[in-house]
Formats: C-alpha cells, structure tokens, sequence
C-alpha cells in the first residue's frame, strides 16, 4: 500500500518518454526491498531448473567417459560456472530469513537488508537463466584416438651426460623451422630406441607438436602396418584395400596438423611417399626423426641433419652397470673388485651392459669371475660379435628347453611389434607347450614365457597392449641361432629369394621378398611351419606348394588374394594351425579337409561368406574371424558343430544374427552357442537385444567383449579382458546370461 502510494506520485511524471529514463530506474530501487521476496523465489525457481539441467549433463557426461569419449572444454566449464552459480544461489536463499528481520525494537523493517538482497537475487536470477538457456553443449565429446605408451624417463635416474646432451640437439632442432627431417645413426644395441622413446615422450611433454608417433620399422618394412599404426594415432579410418590410395589419405591428414614421426630402426630406404608421410618441399606442419644403424640410409632418405649415437664414455658405463646391478635389491651395491673391469669388456654398448648386469643381480663371486673370463675372451672380437655372444650365452642359459623354443619363435617375426595372440597360434600350432589341454592355459604359458623372457633382457613391453618386442640385434642373435640349430630358412625383406630351403629345414618364412610367385617344388619333410608374409595380392601360389612340405604343422599367409585356396593344402592332414591374415579370400571351401585343425584365423581378411565345410572341423579350438567388416553369412548350424571351440572372436565383423533358427536356411542364430560348452572366450556384437535368447550361454565365460546395441564399435583400448556394452531399450532384456555377467564383469557401459 505505502509503495502504490509512493508510486503514484510519479504516474504523471514518466509519461513523459523523456522523464521515464529517470523515473524507471528510480522506480526499480525503490521496489528493491518491498519485492525481495519475489525475486528470491524466481531465483529459486532458477536455481532448481539450472540443477536439474546440470544433473542430467553430468550423467550424459559419465557415460560418454565410460565409453571412452573426450569431454569438450565447454561442457567441462559449464558445469564449473553452474555449480558455481548453484551455490551462490543457495546462499541468497538462505539469506532470506536474515532480510525477515526488523530493526528499532521490531517497529521498522530492514530495509537495506532487503534492497541488497533483492538486487542480488535478481542479478543472478538472470545470470542463471542466461546460463541454463545457453545452447552449443551438444556433442559432449569426441572419441580420442588411442595414445601410444610413453614409458618414464630412463635419462632421468641415470647418469649419462652424453644422452642428455644429444637429446637435447635433437629436441633444439626439432624446434628450428628449417629443419624437418633429423636423422640418427649408431651400431646395434648402442641405444637408438631408447633415445627415440626420449624425444617422444620429451616432445609430448613439452607439447612441440599436436601429435607425436612413434613407428617400429624393422628390418622387414611393412607399409600397410607401418600405415595402419600412424592411422591409429591419428585416428583415422583407413578402409581402402589400395596402398596408394591410403597413402593419399594419409598423406591428406599429416599435412593437416603439426606433427612429429618417429620412424625407428630402418635398414633401408623407405619410400615415405609410398607411405603418405610428407617431407622436404610438399612438409608442412610433419617433421621425422629417423634413427638406423647406417649413416647413408639417413642420407639416402633426405635427413637434413645426421647426429651419430656413439657408446657410451666410460663414466656413465660404469654408473648404468652399478645402477642396473642394484635393481634386485633396491640397495646400494657391494661390488666385487673386478664389477668395474667388467663393465669396461662391455664396451659401452648399452645393451650389452644390461645384459651383463642383469645377469650378475644377487649372483655369487665365482659368476662374476666366470662372466669376466666369457668377455676377455672376446678382446680381439668385433664388438657387435661381443654382443651376440653375449646374448648366445644368455640363450644358454635359459633354464628349459621350452623357453629357448619360444625365444627362437618369438624371432621369427620381422616387425618389431609382435601381438601376443600371435605368439599363442603360432605355439599351439607347432606343439610347443607340453602338457597343455585348453586355449587358456596355452594362453596363460605364453605369458609366462613372455615373463621369463623380459626378465632375462630378451623381450621388451610392446608399444601397445597386448604387444611384446625384442630388440633388433636380439632378433639378429635368435635367428643365426635358429638357423644353425633348427636348420630355420628366413629369406631377406625386399631381396629375391635366392635358393631355395634344404631338405634339413624345420621353419620357413618368406618376410616381404622380391617376388612374383612362391617356389614350387620345396622338398622339405622336417619343416613345421611355413610363414608367407606379403603385400603383393597378385603374388602367384603355385597350386602344389604344400606336396613338399606335407607335414607343416603351422601356415600363415598374410597379405595375399586367393580366388581358391592351393589344391595342395589337403595333403596337410597334421595342419594344427592356419592364419590367413589381410587376405582377400573367396573359396576357401577346402578348409573343410584339415581334420586335425585347432587353430583357424582369418582376421583382418576381406571375406564375405564363412563356408559351411567349417563345420567338419571337430577339434577346432580358436576361431578368429575378427575385423573381417564384409563378413554377411555364417551358415546356420555352422557354429553349432564346433564342439570343441573355446574362443570365438568376431569383433568388428559378423553381426546379421538370426533371430531364430530356421533349420540349415539362413544365417547363424545365437542360441547355436549354448551348445558350445567349452566356450571360454568370446567376442562379438548383436545389434538388436531382443534376438538375445533368454537362457544365453554366457556362464562358462572367462574373457569376453559384448556389445549390445546399435550405437558402439570396436574403437579405442579394451584394457579388460571382461567388457560389456549394453544400449537396451528396457530392463527386460536383462535375462539370466546377461546378469550372469554383470555380476562377474570389470566394465560395463
């Protein structure tokens, strides 16, 4: 009443368009302490709808987090300013009871009180209302491209002065703009790799580039691996079977970003165009750094600046020795008086010194005095000769003839990357593990082997999970072993074959040759395994290849087209493993014939229809049809007849599931693999939730990688061996099997 009042005076006044610029806002202040209380409950009412809209973006933003998504910066400080806002509110809320409060013995209201109160509410009231209505929070994030593993600094706890200042030119030169290809030189095992895990990790740290790739070449050069693992880092699809065609794809894309390669370890020149890495003239934001043992090699591939990685001064020689010496114990070591004359025969090859160190942690004096008589042997000896019979002794020594087996196959494989799956196929394959009945428990021995291998300076972490690698002059060690020992033919990456294997030759591979057909006519009765590794699909396979070798245990073709599988392959009736990988496979009917199959894997493979002969296959074990994406029939009743399948991957592959079975018409249904009760193993995505039978057969898994639902792929990291994915439109669908493993899972999402 006393406000109407004291308004109206000016009723006449603000009539006058002039006057109201100085009435209103009189007219605003004065109402401040008479509608403090309206202006709280909107700020109320504000503050609840903003909560409201932040609960639900931070669910939204829990679940992209489960699936691996990045959260944008936006949406992340939008929850900041909200709860922020939140909090203030409740603050002038609860002030509203203070404002109640009456002053001159309760005979006046507060008026100060309330105008600041109510100013205030109304202030934040619109602060709040600007930032609930404020749009462009969707998406909320974006899928990040896998990161490569970085390990810690080794530079950091070590004394070694020279490797600092070396890291340091190439991190100097990597910043002068008129540099884009750095290369780095030295002699096998003197620590090229190492130094180049330095600069990626220091490059990534100080945030020189938006991205940093680090890429094993190896001595046998694989463009389409070598393609595959910068796409990976980059995040990039490459569909296209063509290496050209993913080159310029590549290529495209490298020239987007400011970007650093880390091509280690190359024998020879790479054609980087062939790959789609830029450089010289057409390199914009992409600068290399190559290391290989070879001066020229860096120059023959247009290194701007050659840096050579000498040994190591004997200084920080000794202070690696000491400091790896002591690793067993944690404490300061008490050397015996000759360590120091030790170290000196290890010429500061740090390699060779791990290697001896290692071998010396917590042993007695009588093996030092044992380990220094095998290096003064050598004193007349070429150094790299001192490495490898080092390294030979070390092979000797290895407790069991099962883990020599395993470090000589483990050598068998060119890339500098090996996938662990890899080693379990080729080692069921050829019998390697004694007293073994399951796929898990080979499994379980690999990583044992593996273990035991690490721990003797043999096997390195790979660059990504589920990868192991042996350093290049360990490999060149296994192989001259197993040539001799196992009589083992490795032909030479990029050169002809030559002549062909001896009638003695246990092992063949045949890693990138030079090549138009594979040799007929090899007459080799001992050999086991036969590796094929190419990116040549018009490389001819003669039709009798196998009439030979007839008692292969292990095949792996990679990288090969095969409008029908060799005739030939019929006379393999020991055959315990087939790996055709990256193959362009149209009949591969044959299949049918190899009784005696455990192992059958034609992952990453262009292949559209799974044959039904697969059935006859009663012993087959593992089953890997993963990343085959054009993948649209599995016969009915195929799956079913695999009794004595334990693995079954089929991740970013098959999923035109049936919903029921319709006798032997139509495609594979679901409920086929409750049949299979020695499954263990399985991965596999059904789009559809409601084709899932009730009673599934998820109760004997031990490793699984479910999707359920239309909205996931197999992007990204799985770092569990227990995922499931689930889009479900309702609880329903959360039957028996599916319960089963929510109860045992690691991640669900």
């Amino acid at each position: 009443m006393v406000l109407d009042m004291f308004i109206s005076i000016f009723t006449e006044i603000i009539k006058d368009p002039i006057m109201q610029f100085v009435v209103v806002p009189i007219k605003r202040h004065i109402s401040y302490p008479f509608t403090y209380k309206t202006k709280v409950e909107r700020l109320q009412d504000e503050a609840q709808q903003l909560n409201s809209k932040r609960d639900r973006l931070k669910q939204s933003v829990a679940d992209a987090s489960r699936r691996g998504e990045e959260i944008y910066d936006d949406v992340s400080k939008w929850l900041i300013s909200a709860g922020k806002a939140i909090q203030e509110a409740e603050q002038l809320i609860q002030a509203k009871e203070q404002a109640k409060e009456r002053c001159l013995i309760g005979l006046c209201p507060n008026l100060k009180t309330r105008y600041h109160l109510s100013k205030k509410a109304e202030k934040k009231a619109s602060l709040i209302d600007k930032l609930r209505n404020q749009g462009g929070l969707e998406p909320i994030g974006h899928h990040q491209p896998p990161k490569q593993k970085v390990a810690p600094s080794v530079y950091d706890r070590e004394e070694l002065p020279s490797r600092k200042s070396i890291l340091k030119e190439i991190m100097d030169s990597l910043r002068d703009p008129n540099l884009n290809m750095i290369g780095v030189y030295g002699m096998g095992g003197v620590g090229k790799t190492t130094l180049a895990r330095e600069v990626h990790r220091q490059a990534q740290d100080d945030k020189l580039f938006d991205v940093v790739i680090f890429v094993a070449v190896s001595q046998s050069p694989e463009l389409r691996r070598i393609q595959a693992e910068v796409a990976e880092v980059l995040g990039l699809d490459l569909d296209e079977e063509g290496i050209l065609l993913r080159a310029n794809r590549l290529y495209e894309r490298l020239n987007k970003e400011k970007i650093l390669i880390i091509l280690d370890d190359i024998w020879t020149n790479l054609q980087l165009e062939e790959v789609g890495i830029p450089f010289g003239a057409d390199c914009k934001g992409c600068k290399i750094l190559l290391t290989s043992r070879r001066r020229d090699v860096c120059h023959r591939m247009g290194a701007q600046k050659v840096l050579e990685l000498e040994v190591l001064r004997e200084e920080e020689a000794w202070n690696l020795f000491k400091f790896t010496v002591s690793v067993a114990d944690g404490q300061e070591p008490k050397l015996p008086p000759l360590a120091a004359e030790i170290a000196k025969k290890c010429a500061g090859l740090p390699l060779l010194i791990l290697k001896v160190a290692t071998d010396l942690q917590m042993k007695e004096s009588y093996v030092w005095d044992d380990k220094l008589k095998q290096l003064s042997d050598l004193d007349n000896e070429e150094i790299q000769k001192k490495v490898h019979l080092v390294l030979k002794l070390s092979y000797d020594n290895l407790p069991r003839s099962e883990l020599r087996s395993f470090f000589l196959l483990c050598g068998l494989f060119g890339q500098s990357n090996i996938q662990i799956q890899n080693l379990l196929k080729y080692g069921m394959g050829v019998g390697l593990f004694k007293h073994i009945a399951t796929v898990e428990e080979a499994r379980n021995k690999v990583y044992t082997l593996i273990d035991e291998l690490k721990a003797e300076c043999l096997l390195l972490d790979g660059d990504m999970n589920g990868y192991v690698k042996m350093h290049d002059t360990v490999r060149d060690t296994a192989l001259l072993i197993a040539s001799k020992e196992q009589h083992i033919f490795i032909g030479t990456s990029g050169a002809a074959l030559g002549e062909l294997p001896t009638k003695d030759c246990t092992r063949i591979s045949i890693p990138y040759c030079d090549i138009q057909a594979l040799p007929q006519g090899m007459e080799c009765p001992k050999a086991d395994l036969l590796s094929v590794f190419t990116e040549d699909l018009s490389l001819d396979i003669p039709q009798l290849i196998f009439d030979g070798i007839r008692r292969l245990k292990v095949v792996d073709f990679t990288g090969m087209c095969f409008m029908s599988l060799p005739s030939s392959l019929g006379f393999l009736t020991n055959l315990h493993s087939l790996c055709l990988h990256r193959c362009h496979l149209d009949d591969i009917a044959i299949i049918g014939e190899l009784k005696q199959l455990e192992v059958l894997s034609l992952a990453d493979s262009y292949i559209v229809e799974l044959p039904r002969q697969i059935e006859q296959l009663s012993r087959l074990k593992l089953l890997d049809i993963g990343n085959c994406s054009n993948l649209k029939v599995i016969p009915a009743n195929v799956l079913s007849k695999l009794s004595m399948l334990e693995e079954l991957y089929v991740s970013n592959s098959f999923v035109e599931w049936e919903a029921e079975a319709i006798s032997n018409q139509g495609n594979a249904n679901l409920a086929e693999l409750e049949g299979l009760s020695h499954l263990r193993t399985l991965e596999i995505q059904v789009v559809d939730a409601k084709i899932i039978p009730k009673a599934l057969f998820f109760n004997g898994l031990q490793r699984y990688r479910i999707l359920i639902g239309d909205v996931w792929d197999w992007r990204g990291n799985f770092e569990t061996s227990r995922t499931l994915k689930l889009k479900l439109k309702t609880s329903s669908y959360l039957e028996h099997g599916i319960r089963v493993l929510l109860r045992r899972l690691k991640i669900c999402i």
